[in-house]
């Protein structure tokens, strides 16, 4: 096998999330060369507006699609929560490794989440996040910041915020468990589509000598749930300019693959929350299921 060229985004997160699907390879394919392309995306480098205002979750890979598309990478490590549904008709979207840590957690100076004073500044600029939290703390400011984590950490304190809000997902993959004051359970703030979640694009003409490597990458659980999630996503028409959380947990029973899916999504100002269990392979009717429980879109 030829060296594979690794496109991926530039962040310190970015480039750690490749490097863990890299040596996940190289524990059984240890000959194998890899070269890692450092790709700027718009979503990296507009950072004074909201995602929902400038395009949506599609910022942070068109970029990257278009160098697979033209043959520049072999294959593209993403945040599976990044990736709209749509993905080009050349590519295929693969999800890998095990998932991490699904839930958001709360970052702050001193305080833990309950512990807030009445008008706490909160730094998110997730509308999922922002309608959740406040439907928790209603008194709450949401201030909007973007950026890596770093530079949200930074903002953190430039701005005298009491706390941000992010994914454990990367806060734990860059082993700074140590800042986490708060972990919120899924039930409480339902987390994205897939947070937690590595995947692997490819292009379809590389599909033969990737899938000799792909079954040293495939965690069956995260599998199926990643395949839920998008399901759902699609039918909710997900993005970032729709405040919607969807989160699925997959178990073996006997013969039967259960998947147990919640759902939140914000509409006419209420917070409306759902919950469906049912097969794998039914995810179609437990979506449109969650669609009428939620009262359509």
């Amino acid at each position: 096998m030829k060296k594979i060229r690794v496109g991926t985004r530039s962040s310190e997160l970015a480039l750690t999330q490749t490097l863990i699907v890299i040596n996940e390879i190289k524990k059984y394919k240890p000959n194998i060369e890899f070269e890692i392309v450092k790709i700027s995306t718009k979503g990296d480098s507009v950072l004074n507006a909201p995602l929902s205002e400038i395009g949506g979750k599609g910022l942070f890979v068109k970029e990257i699609e278009d160098a697979l598309i033209n043959n520049e990478i072999d294959m593209a490590v993403h945040s599976m929560k990044d990736m709209p549904y749509e993905v080009p008709n050349d590519l295929k979207l693969l999800s890998v490794y095990r998932r991490e840590d699904p839930r958001d957690v709360f970052i702050s100076r001193s305080e833990k989440f309950i512990d807030l004073k009445n008008n706490a500044r909160i730094g998110t600029s997730s509308l999922r996040r922002s309608v959740q939290l406040k439907n928790l703390r209603p008194d709450i400011e949401i201030v909007p910041i973007r950026g890596n984590i770093a530079t949200r950490i930074k903002k953190m304190h430039e701005l005298n915020l009491d706390g941000i809000v992010l994914a454990a997902s990367g806060i734990k993959r860059l082993g700074l468990e140590d800042m986490i004051k708060d972990y919120f359970p899924v039930d409480l703030i339902v987390p994205a589509p897939c947070q937690g979640i590595l995947a692997v694009e490819i292009r379809r003409d590389f599909e033969e000598e990737f899938f000799e490597i792909y079954p040293m990458l495939l965690d069956a659980k995260t599998f199926f749930e990643s395949s839920a999630e998008r399901k759902i996503m699609k039918k909710f028409g997900g993005n970032c300019k729709i405040p919607l959380g969807i989160y699925s947990e997959y178990k073996r029973n006997g013969n039967d693959d259960l998947i147990t899916v919640r759902v939140s999504y914000y509409k006419d100002g209420k917070l409306i929350k759902g919950r469906e269990t049912g097969l794998m392979r039914d995810i179609d009717k437990i979506g449109d299921r969650l669609v009428e429980k939620i009262g359509g879109i």
